[in-house]
């Protein structure tokens, strides 16, 4: 069965970090690439959650590679198209040695060192306060308070050198496990009791577990279950991620300048930020409950993906699946529209897509039909929504395979769960020609009257009020693996997220939008201004808005004209309108 070509136009600025060869030709050999500004390419760089080694096309109009000029072009915003041309290496002779990395510029080089080292070639020594646990740079002054002592310190060419100074008690303690704070100058410096650090003496040296579900967790652990180090919670590259748990917030959540592993969301247990396959991600951390042994102990089993004939195993890093939950409505889960985030929502600020962090989309489908591949909506344990022009009235169930908690495009994991089909559904009313009634349903097969598991990776979504679209939705995204630019011949390897406003079908149906292609039933998203955008192919698959704090599908990623043509935004089957239709054939 061949699909019909749906290139629809989303803002997905993420690239795929697979390197398969069909690729190559796209790409600029990575190394010194010079830009039409003059600059050369910064690489790597970090954009809409991903590493990139090399210029990409994604995310800019025509057809020309770009690159960052900085090392977060989220963050600075500064980029040009990349050009062929020699470009002199001034790290060829490796000026940093093996104290740092060099960094090639046009006219020069730049070293980053590593610890302890600084200055332009590295070949200066940071100074180490041990009692502090920190580097200080040369000529740099700091204070340090170990009661009852008050010092203030110098890093100069001999090394540390501190000397005993006068302070008074601040007017107000803000230190915490039992540190007293004292004033010099106008800098306060806290003096913490043994075992505890940090700026407030928030850092416990000594808690090596955690209690309840880890909110008030304090220790040191940076490791995740799998053996990833941590990033920093002040990193560049996470800032927006982190926002809701920083700034005036960070003290409640113990966020600061420091790897550890906190729990500022109330998440089962306490996990971090990491960089995975140079794809930002999270995990759960190596550390134990209080009432267990150590999380040293442990030794966290390797799994294969499970089928829904076996029940899912979990490991420190997986949360327990759980029966599904009791239905409200002829099968819809009463408890529907939970999603799993690690940071805040794509606000319209952000124009481009993300890569998604785990769990953020857990109703999210991949429906692979023989050779062709198409998303879906997971409504119901046993149910999933997607496009009647992914499936044909003589496919055989046998060639469908439907995918839940799956991240990677084609790739199983720990997470995902693999369902054969039962039947398929198809509106009777379907029109090939017109797309109309252009929604499907599936039934996974189910053992002892259950089929999917819910956990934080696999969720139903919740259907919308009958004749309420989307429209009426503050915020609405999509998601998919789908074509990234126009020309692309491949799908992204991480799934991506991306917001779309919701276009009125009065402003669709205009002459010069869409016309009276759109017909009853169906929906408009995305920018009537067009510009920076790729092409997204998951037919079938969700347009969800929040409401009242649960994901609603209202959509389904049906037609488009196009790839960030102006005036031509992505259609979808208006879910809303076909409620009775759902719940009388699932029930």
């Amino acid at each position: 069965m061949k699909l019909p070509s749906l290139l629809f136009c989303l803002f997905f600025l993420g690239s795929m970090q697979a390197k398969p060869k069909h690729r190559e030709k796209q790409r600029l050999k990575s190394g010194l690439v010079l830009t039409e500004s003059g600059d050369l390419c910064h690489f790597p760089f970090h954009h809409a959650r991903e590493l990139h080694h090399t210029c990409i096309k994604k995310g800019k109009n025509g057809p020309k590679l770009w690159c960052s000029l900085t090392r977060n072009y989220d963050k600075d915003k500064l980029w040009s198209y990349c050009v062929e041309g020699h470009v002199t290496d001034h790290c060829e002779n490796n000026p940093c040695g093996s104290r740092g990395l060099c960094e090639s510029k046009l006219r020069g080089h730049n070293c980053i060192c590593h610890e302890p080292y600084t200055g332009k070639d590295c070949k200066k020594d940071k100074c180490f306060d041990e009692k502090l646990q920190e580097y200080f740079e040369p000529r740099e002054k700091w204070l340090r308070y170990l009661p009852p002592f008050l010092e203030e310190c110098t890093c100069n060419e001999k090394g540390k050198v501190c000397k005993t100074t006068t302070g008074k008690q601040c007017d107000h303690n803000p230190c915490l496990h039992g540190g007293h704070c004292v004033k010099h100058r106008e800098h306060t410096v806290c003096g913490c009791s043994r075992g505890f650090s940090g700026k407030l003496c928030e850092i416990n040296h000594k808690e090596i577990c955690y209690r309840g579900n880890g909110t008030s967790y304090r220790g040191t652990a940076n490791v995740t279950v799998i053996g990833t180090a941590c990033l920093n919670w002040e990193s560049d590259v996470i800032q927006h991620e982190v926002s809701l748990y920083s700034g005036k917030h960070a003290q409640k959540h113990g966020i600061g300048d420091h790897s550890y592993c906190r729990n500022p969301d109330g998440d089962s247990q306490p996990w971090c930020f990491t960089m995975k396959n140079e794809i930002l991600s999270w995990e759960h951390c190596l550390i134990s409950p209080c009432h267990q042994p150590p999380a040293s102990t442990l030794h966290p089993q390797t799994i294969k993906p499970t089928t829904h004939r076996v029940p899912s195993v979990t490991t420190t890093s997986t949360p327990a699946t759980s029966p599904a939950p009791k239905d409200n409505t002829r099968g819809i889960p009463a408890d529907c529209g939970v999603t799993f985030r690690k940071s805040p929502s794509i606000t319209p600020r952000i124009v481009g897509g993300l890569v998604a962090l785990p769990a953020s989309h857990p109703y999210m489908a991949a429906i692979y039909i023989r050779d062709s591949f198409c998303g879906g909506t997971l409504i119901s344990s046993c149910w999933v929504l997607t496009a009647s022009h992914c499936l044909d009235r003589r496919l055989r169930v046998k060639d469908i395979t439907v995918v839940l908690g799956q991240s990677l495009f084609n790739t199983s994991d720990q997470r995902t769960v693999r369902f054969p089909v039962q039947k398929y559904i198809i509106h009777e009313g379907y029109s090939e020609d017109t797309f109309r009634n252009d929604i499907a349903l599936l039934k996974l097969q189910d053992v002892k009257g259950t089929c999917a598991e819910f956990s934080k990776f696999v969720q139903p979504a919740c259907l919308p009020e009958a004749g309420k679209n989307a429209a009426s939705a503050q915020h609405c995204e999509v998601v998919g693996w789908g074509h990234q630019y126009e020309e692309a011949d491949h799908y992204a390897l991480f799934l991506q997220e991306a917001h779309v406003p919701v276009i009125p079908n009065s402003v669709c149906q205009a002459a010069t939008v869409h016309g009276d292609k759109i017909l009853p039933g169906m929906t408009c998203a995305g920018f009537l201004e067009g510009g920076v955008d790729a092409c997204q192919g998951d037919s079938g698959g969700p347009l969800v808005c929040e409401v009242d704090g649960k994901v609603n599908v209202f959509g389904i990623v049906s037609w488009g004209i196009g790839c960030a043509e102006e005036n031509k935004p992505g259609v979808y089957t208006d879910v809303s309108n076909y409620i009775n239709w759902i719940l009388t054939n699932i029930s």
